[in-house]
């Protein structure tokens, strides 16, 4: 720490210490209205708390130590004084934590750490949960990703359809610091400080009124253009959902795959791959404008995505996409959160446009709902002309995501074909199990009908019978022949594919399908 700087630090539901410097000798320190320490009139000694600022009290030095804190709180949060001359926050944190790593600026958040905001901003009712992984957000001046921090409230507004996005970071990312910008692929060089983007769905409770939804004009959407999907986000405390919605499937995490929901099992969200997964077998990525990674069959996809957790050291659950999970991204994306409330696009725009690469490079658009393919795609993910770092046509690049900006999920309509773990009846196939993974990372269909497949019901929430046909989204249902589920067309589909799009295939090893990764925040 700098001389005349004081650093707190606070960790969720525990107390975290951090000495004082030895030369640090003021006698009283006083929490001013506007949030500052002043000390012996001195004005240079500053605590930025994140979220809720300490609005009172009275700190007592002694020989570079904490002699006394009294009357001093953060909110709803007690700061106290600890052995050895610390300062203690007691209870869940209200600012970022600085943990890790702590720059000595004396701003709470400057060290990456594992604090929160004061609230949910955006329409959330709970924070994004981080675990290992790095908050960014985009940065417009800059035309690139910066390092920010869970307290940063300019971070996500699912209001305006701005989704969290978070980073596992490499080697050379790590040496980072917040505010600093992350290189990614760009289609004209493939430097990195980034192993993989992903995007946060919250927690929430939905409702379809009539086939096709309504739109916000108070009219019946059609099969063309289908209307609104409501949308709730609630708390893992909410398991009833509102008269006429129901709680989305994909925030239950049958941690014992014991079929039964049972308590602790309701989670707030999933991180879903930004991007189809690039990389390799043995060390996958999740990145814009490369090569998505395909010809592995649905058991070596599967092996794949848990490597974000084995390899990368990723806490949250790492898997490859469930169908109920491609279902939850693809509702979400048609709510007022999504790219459907994204006044930009209008009539049948707000569907999300194809990526057209028939190279599979990832994060690419066609500029439309159902442009033909090309080689590498007409727009990249950030509305640049493949091969150059111009600006291509407005939006081109940005329609293609759930959010219709930058900051939602892409290639979920074209690009290559995705196999989800949706599967019939535990028919492995040519998927190379030699026994179907625990329960709890597929969705298990027992009909060959969309009415009866869920427990002889309707599978809710899955983007299947609820959605059928929804944008003219082609439908083909899983069978014995062809158990395994693929989401979102490919290239080629043109019209037909999107969001909604779903078919069969049997498993097997192929160039044209790919998958995504999930992180789930159990």
């Amino acid at each position: 720490l700098r001389s005349g700087e004081l650093y707190l630090n606070a960790v969720e539901n525990e107390i975290l210490n951090r000495n004082l410097i030895e030369n640090f000798y003021p006698n009283v320190c006083e929490i001013q209205e506007d949030g500052n320490l002043l000390c012996d009139e001195k004005d240079e000694l500053i605590i930025e708390a994140s979220g809720r600022k300490p609005s009172k009290g009275t700190i007592t030095f002694e020989n570079g130590k904490v002699k006394n804190v009294t009357g001093m709180d953060m909110g709803d949060y007690e700061v106290e004084m600890g052995e050895n001359g610390n300062l203690l926050v007691k209870g869940e944190s209200t600012g970022g934590s600085g943990s890790s790593g702590g720059s000595g600026t004396g701003t709470g958040d400057s060290g990456g750490g594992t604090g929160k905001p004061s609230g949910p901003v955006g329409g959330l009712v709970g924070n994004p949960i981080v675990g290992e992984l790095t908050p960014v957000k985009y940065d417009e001046a800059k035309k690139a990703w910066v390092i920010t921090t869970e307290s940063d409230k300019d971070w996500y507004d699912y209001t305006n359809q701005k989704w969290a996005n978070a980073v596992v970071l490499n080697d050379n990312g790590r040496e980072k610091h917040v505010g600093d910008t992350l290189k990614v692929p760009t289609s004209t060089s493939t430097a990195t400080d980034v192993v993989a983007m992903l995007v946060w769905i919250p927690r929430y409770e939905y409702r379809i009124v009539g086939q096709y939804g309504t739109h916000t004009d108070g009219s019946a959407g059609t099969q063309a253009k289908p209307g609104e999907i409501k949308i709730n986000f609630i708390e893992t405390s909410q398991t009833q959902a509102t008269d006429g919605y129901n709680i989305h499937p994909a925030f239950w995490w049958d941690n014992d795959s014991n079929g039964e929901r049972d308590a602790g099992e309701e989670i707030a969200g999933l991180w879903v791959g930004k991007f189809e997964t690039t990389g390799s077998e043995e060390t996958p990525t999740v990145l814009p404008n490369l090569k998505a990674l395909t010809g592995q069959n649905v058991s070596e996809e599967f092996a794949t995505s848990r490597l974000f957790e084995t390899k990368y050291g990723v806490s949250l659950d790492s898997h490859m996409a469930k169908n109920s999970e491609w279902g939850a991204v693809a509702y979400l994306s048609q709510s007022k959160y999504g790219k459907y409330g994204n006044t930009n696009y209008t009539e049948t725009n707000k569907e999300v446009y194809i990526n057209n690469s028939s190279s599979y490079y990832t994060g690419r658009s066609g500029g439309t709902p159902s442009a033909s393919s090309s080689t590498t795609g007409t727009c990249t993910y950030d509305n640049k002309t493949p091969g150059t770092e111009e600006e291509a046509t407005a939006l081109c690049g940005e329609g293609a995501s759930t959010t219709g900006n930058i900051t939602g999920v892409y290639d979920m309509s074209g690009g290559a074909w995705e196999y989800v773990m949706g599967n019939y009846n535990d028919t492995n196939k040519y998927a190379g199990f030699s026994s179907m993974p625990a329960a709890k990372y597929y969705d298990k269909y027992t009909s060959t009908t969309p009415a009866t497949a869920c427990n002889n019901g309707v599978c809710y929430g899955h983007a299947l019978s609820e959605t059928s046909g929804w944008y003219s989204d082609y439908t083909g249902f899983v069978s014995s022949s062809g158990p395994w589920f693929e989401r979102g067309g490919y290239c080629l589909n043109g019209a037909i594919a999107g969001v909604f799009y779903f078919n069969y295939y049997d498993g097997r090893a192929d160039g044209d399908v790919s998958f995504r990764v999930v992180l789930a925040a159990a």
